[in-house]
């Protein structure tokens, strides 16, 4: 009988754990989605600047 106690509370103590450590994987998956979000404008700016200059880069090239 002692071993089913034993068993039991083993159980608790894992689901206590495993609930824990999805809280913290939840958190820390939001927080990455957080910045994902705020770096996303200025990574599609970088995107476009990064083509103008490219473009720019080819028409002075052309000139030469």
């Amino acid at each position: 009988m002692a071993k089913k106690e034993d068993d039991s509370s083993n159980v608790s103590s894992s689901n206590s754990s495993n609930a824990e450590n999805y809280s913290q994987l939840l958190q820390a998956f939001q927080e990455t989605h957080e910045e994902a979000n705020r770096l996303a404008p200025l990574n599609n700016w970088l995107k476009g600047m990064n083509n103008w200059l490219e473009n720019r880069f080819k028409s002075l090239e052309e000139e030469l």
